[in-house]
C-alpha cells in the first residue's frame, strides 16, 4: 500500500516514547497498533509495573504512607496483575509478588528533604516543527539543600544480574535505552513547564537499586535526534515488515500478538 494512504493518519499521531521504540522494534507491530488501531493484550510485565508505578503515585501525592504500602501493593496485586505470567521460568507470578512486598517493606525514602514539583503530569509538546509528542514523567523532586532538580522513573524490570561466582553485572544497553527516554521527558519537562532538570534517576525496584546521571545537552540533543529519525522512518515508510526474531517478545511482549499472523 502506498504511503499516501497512511498520511492523514501519521499526520495526526501524537507520538510517544513507546510508539517510537515499538517501530523500531517491529515495524509491522506499530502499523497494527498504531496505523490499524487493533485491540491490544495486556501482559503480566505491564501491568505489574503499573502496580510498582501506583504504589510510588500514591505515597507522592500524599495518599499512602510509606508503612502502608506493601499492605497497598498486597491488596491491589491481584486485581491489578490479572495477566498469567509466561510459563517460563516457572513460579514467575509468586518471585515477582515477593519482590513487590520486599521492596515496598523496605522501602526508606526522606521526603520531606524535598519539593514535589511533579507527579505523573501528561505533557503534550512539539518535539520538531510538525511533530506532536507526549510525555508522562513518574517524578520531579527537588533537594531543598542542594536546589538540584532530578526527575526520576520507576523500573520494576531487571537489569542487574548476580552469577555463580557472586559478581553482579548490569544490560547497559537496556539502561541506555531508559535514560534516551529519560532525555526526551528533560526536554519535555523544560519546554512545556520551565523545569530543568540537573540529573536523571534510574530507580530500580527488582533489586531496590538506584542509578543517577547528570543531565547534558548532548545526550539530549541525541535523543531527540533519534525521535525525529524514527518518526521520519514511520511518515515516509511504504512497508511496515515484521520482525519476530524475539520470539520471547513476540510470545508475551507484543500488545497485538494475537492479531499477528507471523508470530
Amino acid at each position: 500500500m502506498d504511503t499516501t494512504d497512511y498520511s492523514f493518519i501519521l499526520d495526526n499521531i501524537r507520538f510517544s516514547y513507546s510508539s517510537v521504540s515499538t517501530f523500531s522494534t517491529c515495524a509491522y507491530a506499530f502499523k497494527l497498533t498504531y496505523i490499524d488501531a487493533l485491540s491490544r493484550e495486556p501482559n503480566f510485565y505491564a501491568e505489574y509495573g503499573t502496580l510498582i508505578h501506583t504504589c510510588f503515585e500514591k505515597y507522592f501525592m500524599g495518599e499512602v504512607d510509606y508503612y502502608d504500602l506493601p499492605q497497598y501493593f498486597i491488596d491491589n496485586f491481584d486485581t491489578t496483575v490479572i495477566t498469567d505470567a509466561p510459563p517460563y521460568p516457572a513460579g514467575m507470578r509468586e518471585r515477582y509478588k515477593d519482590a513487590g512486598i520486599k521492596f515496598f517493606s523496605e522501602f526508606s525514602f526522606s521526603k520531606e528533604n524535598y519539593d514535589i514539583i511533579n507527579v505523573e503530569s501528561k505533557l503534550d509538546f512539539h518535539l520538531k516543527d510538525d511533530i506532536i509528542f507526549t510525555a508522562r514523567p513518574d517524578l520531579v523532586l527537588q533537594n531543598k539543600e542542594t536546589k538540584k532538580i532530578a526527575l526520576y522513573d520507576y523500573k520494576s524490570s531487571s537489569v542487574f544480574k548476580t552469577n555463580r561466582f557472586g559478581v553482579e553485572t548490569r544490560d547497559d544497553k537496556k539502561i541506555d535505552d531508559y535514560y534516551r527516554q529519560m532525555f526526551l521527558y528533560t526536554y519535555a519537562l523544560r519546554v512545556t513547564k520551565g523545569i530543568k532538570i540537573d540529573e536523571i534517576t534510574l530507580w530500580f525496584t527488582r533489586p531496590d537499586k538506584q542509578v543517577t546521571i547528570p543531565w547534558t545537552k548532548a545526550k539530549e540533543d541525541a535523543a531527540i535526534a533519534w525521535a525525529t529519525r524514527e518518526i521520519h522512518k514511520i511518515k515516509t515508510a511504504v512497508d511496515f515488515p515484521y520482525d519476530n526474531t524475539s520470539q520471547y517478545f513476540c510470545q508475551n511482549l507484543c500488545g497485538v500478538r494475537s492479531h499477528c499472523i507471523y508470530k
